[in-house]
């Protein structure tokens, strides 16, 4: 293959990872949030530079020019361009801000020529995070990133950031935009976007927000409503809006921000919560709080009954999962006698007859990050050490409250559901269960989770041990 050729692949796989970026984030900032955040960081003003480091079709650009005309409309071409910038990766994107900004200026008075000229200037096609400057430039840095996660980029993006984003920064797309504004702002500049509210307390977040936390704090926080906050780009085929729960966020020189809001650092922050102390004892003092073990594909070390009935029943155990969490009709949950089971095996005894036979039969259908190259006959999460002695509370990760099911010795909950392990025995249980009912506890773990939809949220391992006694 000559030169040229491998060329045209390299340019025709980078356009593709764009495109493929554009379908996943191209979601823009309806006016009325656009509007409120410029005000909140003192726009109009004719002695600063503002940058959207993801200008999308313009809005934010759009919406800066037009407060500056408003109040000055005088304001020469020139000067316009060196107040307002914007940098967009996807190219049809960067054309459909050139003619917004194009639209604006016309409707100004500018003539046409004039008015698409300046709108071209305004607008750099190229990728904010690897092209832009790295010095102090901007005194306002103002948009909507992208939030999407570095995982779910494609391959050759992740190259890109991979070698030019520090390794703080690469978690997610929302936290390169961040350090890279960040770098990029004047003495007493501002950082104004809308953005998902995880960085805020998610734990990969913890080094870029006390990287952050050095120079800037936080001016501003408040949840806004996704459903209205954002429209679809005409380019982004359709789809269903992303699950997020965004905020519209203001950060500035630590010694600008106000108090209670200047406090930027590893601690996880969560907008809108309110402070519960309780009597100062947390649900980790008293109890033990671990994932279930993800034993992996159902069909090896987690079986059916049919199944069951074929293996020594020294080898297997009783397993639950969520489906085996029943409601009953006052609201409270328990669990149904389990139809699964698990084998039990141990790292230094390799199994011998049915159950090694079934193993070597069935491993096939393991899922790829199960695999364990040595010891085949260990799970990829084991339970050996799991005491089966004594009765758990299981609590959904999913769930709309805190209720709790009550879970007899010798069962196993499996696949990362939330266990909680009383130390004081059966009546540490009732105790727990009695705290986790108080609907303060309540209060504060809604505050604190994840939101997902239909009023269901997200109930982690590291909030439940986090969660105050009432």
């Amino acid at each position: 293959m000559n030169s040229t050729s491998s060329n045209k692949i390299a340019a025709g796989g980078i356009d593709e990872a764009i495109d493929a970026l554009h379908q996943a984030t191209a979601y823009y900032t309806a006016e009325p949030i656009v509007d409120e955040l410029l005000a909140e960081l003192g726009w109009p003003a004719f002695d600063k530079r503002l940058v959207d480091p993801s200008c999308g079709d313009g809005a934010f650009l759009a919406r800066a020019v037009d407060a500056l005309l408003q109040a000055a409309p005088a304001v020469d071409d020139v000067k316009l361009t060196q107040l307002v910038h914007g940098w967009e990766i996807h190219a049809e994107a960067a054309d459909a801000a050139r003619t917004r900004l194009t639209e604006v200026l016309r409707a100004a008075g500018r003539s046409d020529r004039a008015a698409a000229a300046t709108g071209r200037m305004m607008v750099t096609t190229g990728d904010f995070l690897t092209d832009a400057p790295l010095t102090p430039t901007w005194s306002i840095c103002a948009g909507n990133p992208p939030f999407l996660r570095y995982a779910h980029l494609h391959p050759l993006l992740q190259q890109r950031y991979l070698a030019a984003l520090p390794d703080y920064s690469r978690a997610d797309m929302l936290h390169g935009f961040l350090d890279r504004c960040a770098k990029v702002l004047l003495p007493g500049g501002a950082i104004g976007i809308v953005a998902s509210d995880r960085w805020l307390f998610n734990s990969n977040a913890a080094r870029l927000r006390e990287v952050l936390g050095e120079t800037l704090g936080i001016a501003g926080l408040r949840r806004i409503d996704g459903a209205s906050a954002f429209y679809r780009a005409k380019t982004r085929r359709a789809g269903t809006l992303p699950r997020v729960h965004p905020v519209a966020l203001v950060l500035r020189a630590r010694e600008l921000c106000p108090q209670p809001l200047q406090a930027l650092g590893r601690a996880p922050l969560y907008p809108g919560a309110s402070s519960c102390a309780g009597t100062g004892r947390t649900l980790e003092d008293v109890a033990t709080v671990r994932l279930a073990p993800w034993l992996g594909s159902k069909g090896v070390f987690v079986v059916d009954q049919a199944t069951a009935a074929t293996l020594p029943a020294e080898h297997l155990v009783p397993a639950l999962d969520t489906d085996d969490i029943l409601h009953a009709q006052d609201g409270t949950r328990y669990v149904r006698e389990p139809t699964r089971r698990a084998i039990r095996t141990f790292r230094a005894v390799e199994p011998t007859g049915a159950v090694l036979d079934h193993l070597k039969a069935n491993l096939h259908r393991m899922a790829k990050r199960g695999h364990r190259a040595a010891k085949f006959w260990v799970p990829p999460e084991t339970f050996e050490r799991f005491d089966l002695d004594v009765p758990h509370l299981l609590i959904p990760r999913i769930a709309r409250d805190l209720q709790s099911a009550r879970v007899p010795a010798g069962i196993l909950p499996v696949n990362h559901n939330i266990s909680i392990v009383s130390i004081n025995g059966e009546a540490g249980l009732d105790e727990i269960e009695e705290r986790l009912r108080d609907p303060r506890s309540v209060q504060w773990v809604r505050e604190r989770a994840p939101a997902l939809e239909n009023g269901y949220f997200s109930v982690t391992t590291t909030l439940l041990r986090q969660l105050p006694l009432f």
